[in-house]
This record gives C-alpha cells, structure tokens and sequence, in this order.
C-alpha cells in the first residue's frame, strides 16, 4: 500500500513536466513529417552531383547532364542569379540518343521500359502531344512502336534544349536546379496578400495549432508568396538587309541588220557593245548555232552545230525579205526572221531589219546588300537566277521570283533559328 501511494504522489508531482514533454515529442515528429512532405512536393533537385554542361548547338542552348528526371517540354529549369533570387528557363525540347533508358508513363497509366531503338534517337518537341511520329522501344530485345499522342511523360537522362531567350554567356558556369512546384505559380501579374486559413478544431481539442508555414519574400517593399520573373533583354531584330538599285528591261542579244539572198545577218549587240567593234554572224536556215563567248577578232560569235547539239543557243526557223510601203510612198524591202532560242524556251518569234531592238520580257537586276558597318556586296541577276542563293557574311538569301511589271524581286532569308525563314519583295526605286 505504501507503494502505491508514493507512485501516486509521483505522477501528481510531475505530471505537469509529462504533458509538456510528450506535447513536444508530438510537435518535432509532427513537424518532420511535414518538412519532409514539403520537401517531396517541391521537388528541389541540385545537379552539382552530376557534372552538368550547358552548350551550343544548331538547336539552340543545351543542358546536358546525367541525373535522371521526368520533365517534359514546357517545364522549367532554375538557376541561381545571386544569393537571394532565381531565374528560370523553359524546356523547349527533349533529345534522347540511340540506346538511351527510359521509362515512359502513359496517359492510360502503364509504364513501359526499355531502350530508345531509331538510329537518329527521338526529339520529342512541346506539341509532342499532338504528333504522330512513333517512339519506337527496344523492350526485351522486342521493339514496341508507342504513340506520341498516349505519352503523358519520359523519365530518362536527355538533351534539354531551352528555349530561345537562353543567354549561354550568363548560363555557363550556373548551378542548374529543377524545381517544379505544383500550386504555386513563379508568376508576378497576381500578386495577392497570402490568405491564412484557420485550420479545423481537432477532436482532441489540444491547445497547439499546427500549420506549415508558407514562403515570404519582399518584393519592392512588399510580402507576396510568389517570386517575380526574371525580365527578358529581347535582342533587337536584324535588318533585312538587300535592296534593289537597279531593274532594267534588256533587249534580245541578236538583232537583224542585213541579208544575203536567203541568208540573214545577226549582229551581236552585247559583244559589239563590249568590243567597240560590229560583230554580225551569217545564219542559215534551219540551221542550228552555238554562241562563241570569246571569238577571234573578225569571227562571228556564232558557230554552226548539229541540231541535236546540247550547246545549240538558236534555231533559223524561216527567213524572207518583203517590199513594205512607206509613210511616203515610196516602197523599202525588209527582211523578216523566224528565230527559236533555245535558252529562253520561249515561243519561235520574228526579228525584222526595222526593229532597232526585241524585247522579250529578259531583265537585269542589281542587287546590293548591307547591314551595319559591314562592307556592302553587289551582285546582278537575270530571269535564269531564280532559285539562286546568295552569301552575304554567312547569310544566306535565295530568290524566289521576279516581277517584270512590278519591277520587284521576292528574297528568302535563313534565320539563325533552324528551319525559319524571312521573306521580302524588294522593289525596285
């Protein structure tokens, strides 16, 4: 009996010190728990570990690294700008190799694993839920062909190629982080007072309240919950850079100025104009003619060859000389020629001795080129340069068309981004 009182007397004496104890036993096992969960839900993974590289390639910046994860186009990775802020940069691709793990989670809910088996890999894009290109997995040795559209994700080790605003210069020697929070957004345009809810009364009816206390910042002397973006320097948008200085309508090569019998003589305008000299050749009917670029001087710049020739330049179809009346009467002959030029692939068309020069739709354009302080480039085009590119300090142009009634000329310019382009009709002053 004594016994029992003294043990009485001993839980009387120290039971206020138990309950205090025991309260805070409760508290710590309730607190790691939720810092735990925490931790889980935010999802904080530092890649120190895993040596990451950030690097340059015709798809843009890459972020190489061999931690695994399951993030997808359209999620983010942080880095750190200083000691109390964070920037993020959007995922615009995935690159798996050849033979690369990975575990792809359906929108049905299985998962399947295995090894990338395309020889070019998989790019797997932000509209990959739309796409129609199979994944093909090496499944034990079996290849599966797996729809883009049933993917819901691909836990692996990619290429993460960045979007377009990615610096390499500010992200080369960052500490990558991945951290995707579920509910909170990262944005700034909502920024609300944080609103505290009070939690249920517990059946127990405790006196502590337990609560997991949310993220403060001060953002320009103000408490939000959300960090801002990070603003964007946007470049500024390079000139074109072409302009036309000069359209002309050129006149046909050939013209007639005299006959022989039933044989014609075509002089050579260009050449007599670059020589100071006339250059006629004599032609016959139904008799075909290479052009001589550089003839000996008194030569014609015209030689006979097979009809069949692929050097033929033109075709005498038919020659006459009519006596045609003149405005006073009096009466003048004049010969008339049938010519096919091979080159133009136009329709057979006459020349005659009163046609100073034929115009048959041919130009020459002038083309120049400029871009800040860079030095300027000239170049001159005709009809035939359609599909022609040009380089212009690594640029590349290629004309598209031209418009003899408009005078214009319609350039394409590569970007600097894979696979875009920029289009322009120059016209002409």
């Amino acid at each position: 009996m004594p016994k029992n009182i003294s043990m009485k007397q001993r839980l009387v004496k120290y039971y206020d010190k138990l309950i205090v104890i025991t309260a805070f036993s409760a508290l710590a096992v309730v607190f790691g728990l939720q810092l735990s969960e925490q931790i889980s839900s935010n999802k904080v993974i530092n890649l120190e570990e895993y040596s990451p590289d950030w690097s340059r390639s015709s798809d843009g910046v890459i972020l190489q690294s061999k931690l695994e994860n399951d993030l997808m186009p359209g999620n983010f990775i942080f880095y750190q700008v200083d000691d109390n802020n964070f920037s993020q940069i959007e995922i615009s691709k995935l690159i798996f190799k050849r033979r690369s793990d990975v575990a792809i989670h359906l929108i049905n809910g299985k998962v399947l694993k295995g090894t990338i088996k395309q020889k070019e890999g998989v790019i797997i894009s932000k509209n990959w839920n739309n796409a129609n290109t199979p994944i093909l997995l090496d499944i034990d040795g079996r290849v599966t062909p797996i729809q883009m559209r049933t993917i819901e994700k691909v836990v692996g080790t990619p290429n993460y190629v960045l979007s377009d605003g990615a610096d390499l210069t500010v992200l080369r020697g960052k500490q990558p982080f991945f951290y995707q929070r579920g509910e909170i957004s990262l944005r700034s345009k909502n920024r609300k007072r944080p609103v505290w809810d009070e939690i249920p009364e517990e059946k127990n009816s405790t006196i502590y309240e337990l609560f997991t206390p949310p993220l403060i910042y001060i953002i320009d002397n103000e408490l939000t919950a959300t960090l801002p973006e990070a603003p964007i320097e946007e470049k500024e948008k390079e000139p074109f850079g072409a302009s036309i200085t000069s359209f002309t309508e050129k006149p046909y090569r050939f013209r007639l100025t005299s006959w022989i019998g039933n044989s014609p003589y075509l002089e050579d305008i260009q050449l007599t104009e670059t020589l100071g000299r006339s250059v006629r050749n004599r032609v016959e009917v139904n008799s075909s003619y290479k052009l001589v670029e550089n003839p000996k001087p008194g030569r014609p710049s015209l030689k006979e060859v097979d009809s069949n020739s692929s050097e033929k330049l033109l075709t005498l179809k038919y020659f006459t000389v009519q006596n045609v009346t003149q405005k006073n009467g009096g009466v003048k002959p004049v010969g008339r020629a049938l010519i096919e030029d091979h080159l133009l692939k136009l329709k057979s068309f006459e020349i005659n001795s009163l046609m100073e020069n034929v115009f048959l739709g041919q130009f020459e354009v002038k083309l120049r080129f400029k871009i800040g302080k860079e030095d300027a480039f000239e170049i001159t085009l005709t009809a035939s340069d359609i599909g022609q590119e040009v380089n212009y300090n690594n640029r590349i142009y290629k004309i598209l068309a031209f418009d003899s009634d408009k005078k214009s000329v319609l350039l394409r310019k590569a970007s600097a981004i894979p696979n875009q382009f920029e289009d322009l009709e120059l016209l002409a002053p």
